[in-house]
């Protein structure tokens, strides 16, 4: 192990040990997860409606490989940049 990773690995466990930095590490996340927590759930129920809708156009377990492409081009639609 190097002394750069010895140090930071140090320094993370003595963070880790401070009660008001965790205090404050959490308040962070809290207010963080209240952000993103709808856009997730969002995302979350149009992949499964995209899924859905796929696989009523092509069985997943007859063409694995064109349903994959189908939901890949439903769920991500080419920009005209190229992938």
């Amino acid at each position: 192990m190097s002394l750069l990773s010895r140090l930071l690995l140090e320094a993370g466990r003595r963070a880790a040990q401070n009660p008001e930095l965790r205090r404050s590490a959490a308040r962070v996340a809290g207010e963080l997860y209240g952000k993103v927590a709808p856009k997730l759930e969002n995302a979350g129920r149009h992949v499964v409606e995209t899924a859905r809708e796929t696989s009523a156009e092509v069985r997943p377990g007859d063409d694995p490989l064109g349903f994959a492409r189908r939901f890949r081009d439903r769920l991500l639609p080419p920009d005209g940049k190229g992938r």
